[in-house]
């Protein structure tokens, strides 16, 4: 008996889709989703999580099959696949070319018989591209002509090319899946081996090949792939917990999910722990760095205020841009670690992958803060110095300066005394009176010494401010 292409359900014969399949809401909703984005539908696939999760069994097959159009269109977005384009020089290639893109979007829209004519005039035209003999394989496929598929994706191995995987790895999993659709698990698997022989990273290899061997009761191998296509893509630890073709080793499959969960979860608390230590560490130095500044400023206030000079202190602004910046920095910090904290009291398994960067980026920015608390702490502290040494020579200047102004307490009140003694005198003279020249000369002689007293008090304190 067969199974359908895209969900697994048994049906009387080789299916593409079959009735229980197109009538998932779940996928028609997510299929409408990720054609809006433009075939960048990785990510959407993990909104079906909850879905997976509640029993939707038929789902887990379907999510992994059932984008088998665009999962094709988005291989061909690929710089390996592209870079054909490049060898394609005669009109002939070029003519093949725009036939099997005519092609590809035929079989988008649906019209599979025109698409599959186009696909067979780009083959006739030109038999080195790769992409013509996947395309048509996909088209019959669609048309249920699994044979057919078969056929061109065996044509196919010749022309794939190699880099990031070897495409041959991937035509050898679609043979594969053909193979399991008519329960053939034995040629599955082995046709899968192959695969992941020639792509030993090609997750998706690795997943179908866990199912194919399960089905033939290989644990050691089942558990290894299936593990192995975890770590690299996320999404198979949901679609494993519901998918069928497990059952066979179900317990086995289900302490392994567990076992990656666990092992997840303590790699993500153990980067928070580790995050949150160095948050805290990091902190200390910087408290006590920002303490010294700001007692290093208040020496240089009262240097300031000392030297009566008006002036503003330059490490005052600078101490308030400081703490400003490294707050923030911090609270920055404080903000990606919780980040980090919320994901894993989800419970999620994804949730903890992505804690653990989320932990480390909460180092980098403590470590980002730190190098601004401790640096700009640092350049606060030498500019209050240097503005406390610039106010106390400024007030030692001025003192030395009053120091040099003190001889005219002697100076000024004598020439004072003489200059108005001789005016007291000379107005004395026409003053009618006796003794009006000796009164002047004696007034105008101490008004002169009280002056000059002032005028060299005076000169002092100007000198002092």
């Amino acid at each position: 008996m067969a199974k359908c292409w895209t969900c697994g359900r048994h049906v009387s014969g080789n299916r593409y889709t079959c009735s229980s399949c197109e009538n998932l809401h779940e996928l028609k909703s997510l299929r409408e989703t990720v054609e809006s984005y433009g075939l960048k539908f990785s990510e959407e696939l993990y909104e079906l999580r909850d879905t997976i999760s509640e029993g939707f069994s038929e789902l887990a097959s379907a999510i992994e099959w059932g984008f088998g159009e665009l999962s094709w269109q988005m291989q061909q977005q690929r710089d390996v696949l592209r870079s054909i384009d490049h060898t394609l020089k005669t009109p002939s290639e070029t003519k093949a070319n725009e036939w099997r893109l005519h092609a590809e979007e035929l079989r988008r829209r649906g019209v599979l018989e025109e698409s599959e004519e186009f696909f067979l005039k780009a083959l006739n035209e030109y038999r080195l591209d790769y992409r013509i003999y996947v395309g048509l394989a996909e088209t019959y496929l669609q048309m249920n002509k699994f044979d057919k598929a078969k056929g061109f994706l065996e044509k196919s191995l010749p022309h794939a090319p190699k880099k990031e995987i070897d495409y041959k790895s991937y035509s050898y999993r679609l043979i594969g899946h053909i193979h399991a659709c008519n329960e053939d698990y034995s040629n599955a698997m082995e046709i899968l081996h192959t695969s992941i022989e020639l792509s030993p990273n090609y997750e998706d290899g690795h997943y179908d090949y866990a199912q194919y061997c399960a089905h033939m009761s290989n644990k050691e191998i089942c558990l290894f792939s299936l593990q192995k296509a975890i770590l690299a893509k996320p999404i198979y630890w949901y679609l494993a917990q519901k998918e069928i073709n497990f059952n066979p080793l179900r317990n086995e499959a289900e302490k392994l999910l567990s076992d990656i969960l666990m092992e997840a979860s303590r790699k993500a608390e153990n980067a928070i722990s580790k995050a949150e230590i160095m948050l805290k560490e990091l902190d200390k130095p910087i408290s006590k760095s920002l303490e010294e500044a700001e007692n290093a400023i208040s020496k240089a206030k009262q240097a300031l205020i000392v030297s009566r000079d008006k002036a503003n202190l330059e490490s005052i602004t600078t101490f308030e841009n400081v703490k400003s910046k490294y707050k923030l920095a911090y609270e920055n910090a404080k903000s990606t670690l919780k980040k980090a904290k919320d994901k894993v009291a989800s419970g999620d398994y994804v949730a903890f992958l992505e804690s653990q960067p989320l932990a480390e980026e909460t180092i980098s920015l403590a470590t980002k803060a730190a190098d601004i608390g401790l640096n700009d702490a640092k350049s606060t502290i030498d500019k209050a110095y240097k503005e406390r040494e610039h106010y106390q020579n400024r007030r030692a200047e001025k003192v030395k300066n009053a120091w040099k102004a003190v001889p005219g307490l002697i100076w000024f009140p004598i020439v004072w005394a003489f200059a108005l003694g001789v005016a007291g005198c000379t107005i004395g003279i026409f003053v009618p009176g006796e003794k009006t020249t000796y009164a002047g000369l004696g007034y105008g002689f101490l008004l002169g010494l009280v002056v000059g007293f002032i005028h060299a008090i005076y000169n002092i304190k100007y000198e002092l401010e």
